[in-house]
C-alpha cells in the first residue's frame, strides 16, 4: 500500500517579513526626506523672493526719489514703459490695481528685479508677489493699521511659511509688527492656507 505523498507548503519566515518590512520602511522614509527636501527648499525660493523684491521696491525709491507704480513721468526715466500705463500719481501711494501692476513692471525695467514685466510675479507655481496700496481691496483683507501706506503682497502660501517668513523679515507673530496675514497661524501648519499676507514696505 503507497503512502500518501506530503506536499511541503512553503511560507515566509519572520526573518524574510523583516527583510522587506525595513525595505519598504527605507522606501517611506527616502521618499518622506525628498518630500521635506524640495517643500524646505520652496520655502526658501519664497523667502528669498520676498526679501528681493522688498529690497528692489527700497532701491528703487532711493534711486528715483518715490515708490515704484506712483513715481510720475516713469516713462522718461525708465526705458520701455509707456506714459499711459504708468502715470504715477502725487500721493506716493499705490490706489489702483493698475498701478500695482507698474510697480511690478517699473522695477524689472529698471534692472532692480528679475522677471517678465508682461506677467505677475511668481515663486513656483502658486505663489504670487506684488506691490500695492493698504486698502483692503488691493491687499486682499482689511484690518492692516492705517499707517501702514505701500506693501508687499504674498498670495497663496500657508501657515509653515507664512511663519517662515514672519520670522525672516519680522517678530516671528503673523498677527503684530511689520508682516501680517489675513488667517490666524497658530502654528506651522502646512495644512492651514493664506491667501494674502503682507508686508509693510513703508
Amino acid at each position: 500500500m503507497a503512502k500518501p505523498s506530503r506536499q511541503s507548503h512553503h511560507g515566509f519566515t519572520l526573518v524574510e517579513i523583516a527583510i522587506v518590512m525595513v525595505i519598504i520602511g527605507l522606501l517611506l522614509a527616502g521618499i518622506l526626506n525628498a518630500q521635506s527636501i524640495l517643500r524646505n527648499a520652496r520655502t526658501q525660493d519664497t523667502i528669498k523672493a520676498v526679501n528681493d523684491l522688498a529690497n528692489a521696491a527700497q532701491q528703487f525709491r532711493d534711486r528715483y526719489g518715490n515708490w515704484p507704480g506712483v513715481l510720475q513721468n516713469a516713462a522718461a526715466s525708465i526705458p520701455g514703459l509707456t506714459a499711459t500705463s504708468c502715470p504715477g500719481n502725487t500721493a506716493g501711494v499705490i490706489t489702483s490695481t493698475a498701478e500695482s501692476a507698474c510697480a511690478s513692471e517699473e522695477l524689472i525695467r529698471s534692472g532692480m528685479l528679475r522677471g517678465d514685466a508682461a506677467t505677475p510675479i511668481r515663486v513656483g507655481a502658486t505663489v504670487t508677489l506684488s506691490i500695492t496700496g493698504n486698502t483692503a481691496a488691493l491687499v486682499g483683507f482689511a484690518g492692516l493699521p492705517a499707517n501702514w501706506r505701500n506693501v508687499l503682497r504674498i498670495e497663496s502660501i500657508d501657515c509653515d511659511i507664512a511663519i517662515q517668513l514672519d520670522r525672516a523679515t519680522d517678530d516671528g507673530n503673523t498677527a503684530t509688527g511689520n508682516f501680517r496675514t489675513d488667517t490666524a497661524c497658530a502654528g506651522q501648519d502646512q495644512n492651514v492656507l493664506v491667501a494674502n499676507a503682507a508686508l509693510r514696505l513703508n
